[in-house]
């Protein structure tokens, strides 16, 4: 695990520059597509970071934009954000990291051996509704559950789930179940697409991005 001082090193030399994204091919290869609505300019604006301090809840640190972060007015048809970029200039550049456009916490999912053949996933307590997006990352050490795929949009089976317990569809949220063949634990991030409608002006408030390590 990192030191408080590492982190806070990252956390300083982290881009100042924000871009939207409509999609995520590799999160962590950072692959990624980047929004390109009619009036959106290869000029990123850039961000003015706060001070760093503790996550919340604790355990890692992170820092959030101390301004309004304005994007120019989208000129044609709706387009719908899934995250938000940090980058290290203001066109091209390097992208040091993604965030998706919602508030949920992530959610360590697990299958054991028991589990197999039910494709169901255990979350204690997780929160979810029927038809949620969850995104799936790996959980650092951990193998994915056998049938479930990284950097991939699911839905929460349209049936109300279980407390602590869920399964996954494909491509719509009454789509095909999601068969788990094998036992594993993965990372489950809710999020909802924000879409920006013709002549609207995207725009994050004051604290609205917050990066954490």
């Amino acid at each position: 695990m990192f030191t408080n001082n590492y982190r806070d090193t990252c956390l300083t030399n982290i881009g100042a520059f924000i871009g939207l994204l409509t999609a995520i091919s590799n999160w962590r290869a950072g692959t990624v597509t980047e929004t390109n609505y009619t009036g959106y300019s290869a000029t990123r604006p850039g961000a003015n970071w706060g001070t760093i301090g503790d996550m919340t809840p604790a355990y890692g640190r992170q820092k959030a934009n101390s301004s309004a972060v304005t994007f120019n007015q989208n000129g044609g048809g709706t387009v719908s954000m899934m995250a938000f970029g940090v980058y290290s200039a203001s066109s091209a550049g390097n992208l040091h990291a993604i965030g998706l456009l919602d508030t949920d916490v992530p959610l360590f999912g697990t299958v054991d051996t028991t589990q197999v053949g039910t494709d169901v996933i255990t979350v204690p307590a997780h929160g979810l509704s029927a038809e949620q997006r969850v995104f799936v990352l790996a959980a650092p050490g951990a193998p994915i559950p056998g049938g479930i795929s990284e950097n991939t949009d699911y839905y929460i089976k349209g049936t109300p789930p279980s407390t602590d317990s869920f399964q996954l569809a494909t491509t719509t949220p009454n789509g095909t179940l999601v068969g788990i063949s094998g036992a594993g634990a993965a990372l489950f991030c809710p999020h909802t697409l924000v879409p920006v409608a013709n002549l609207a002006t995207p725009e994050f408030a004051p604290g609205a991005l917050i990066v954490q390590i």
